[in-house]
């Protein structure tokens, strides 16, 4: 089924970025750390620090992110699964409302194919049906974490603050380090 190929690779294409993204954040994060924390001054600490915790803060919001269009990707998918099947069944109303006009002798003489179509109308039907009902439950699902999301984009907004204040902290210091008129060994 074309609808099931093209949900396939979505999810394919999906996990591979998620995964693939992840993993070279973990690396970025896991080479910062192995750094060692060797400061010449209380002001090179500090930027340090500073840096370190928008890295931090940057990262989480990357993750953040990413499952937000991992769910936004897979809802695209369901819906233009459920287009297409709403398409389908449309399409093939459409040609028997056509054979219907060309009078009841036609329908009489192809009443075999007509009832396939029937058929095969009933059951993109029920298969619309099941996908609409999971949908449902997933939609109740989705009501009771809209109140953890909500929470989340108050955190995300606080984190972002966070990054600004850092980044500006940052700011300062290096121009106090630029100022500083001690010669120290790069």
């Amino acid at each position: 089924m074309p609808d099931d190929k093209g949900r396939t690779f979505m999810t394919e294409v999906d996990k591979r970025l998620e995964t693939e993204t992840a993993q070279r954040i973990n690396q970025v994060f896991n080479e910062q750390r192995l750094q060692p924390d060797t400061y010449q001054n209380n002001q090179h600490k500090q930027f340090a620090q500073d840096i370190q915790c928008i890295c931090d803060l940057a990262r989480e919001q990357h993750m953040t992110t990413e499952q937000q269009i991992q769910s936004t990707l897979n809802q695209a998918s369901t819906n233009i699964m459920d287009s297409r099947r709403l398409e389908s069944i449309f399409n093939a109303a459409q040609q028997l409302q056509q054979a219907a006009r060309m009078g009841f002798s036609n329908l009489q003489v192809n009443a075999k194919q007509y009832r396939q179509t029937l058929e095969q109308m009933e059951k993109q039907c029920h298969e619309q049906q099941v996908a609409t009902d999971m949908q449902v439950v997933q939609a109740m699902q989705q009501a009771i974490s809209a109140m953890a999301q909500a929470q989340s984009a108050l955190l995300q907004s606080q984190a972002i603050g966070k990054i600004f204040d850092s980044i500006t902290r940052c700011g300062d210091v290096l121009a106090q380090i630029e100022q500083a008129n001690t010669a120290l060994p790069q």
